[in-house]
């Protein structure tokens, strides 16, 4: 927030009060919005809007796999090839 949200004035960061109109920066407010953003990021809809927004759609789905995969434990990539054999026996049966 570079704007004061009462009148837009161009702020500096080291001013605690707009020096147009007079009111005080809450800082507790820009740090909740910060925040916001960041979780905002980490969700799925995020991340979608991410690689939407991105140029090169697939290089960012690529890295994006690649940070779940990183995320992933020992037990969460047995667990995926579990259920990944699981499917695939069920398909080669029914077939």
């Amino acid at each position: 927030m570079n704007k004061c949200s009462v009148c837009g004035h161009e702020r500096n960061d080291r001013d605690m009060k707009c020096p147009e109109c007079g009111s005080f920066y809450s800082k507790i407010a820009e740090i909740i919005a910060e925040q916001e953003a960041r979780e905002e990021m980490q969700t799925f809809r995020g991340r979608c809007k991410k690689i939407l927004s991105s140029d090169d759609v697939k290089q960012e789905v690529l890295s994006e796999l690649k940070l779940m995969w990183a995320g992933l434990t020992k037990k969460g990539v047995f667990a995926l090839f579990v259920i990944f054999v699981f499917v695939f026996a069920l398909v080669v049966s029914v077939l």
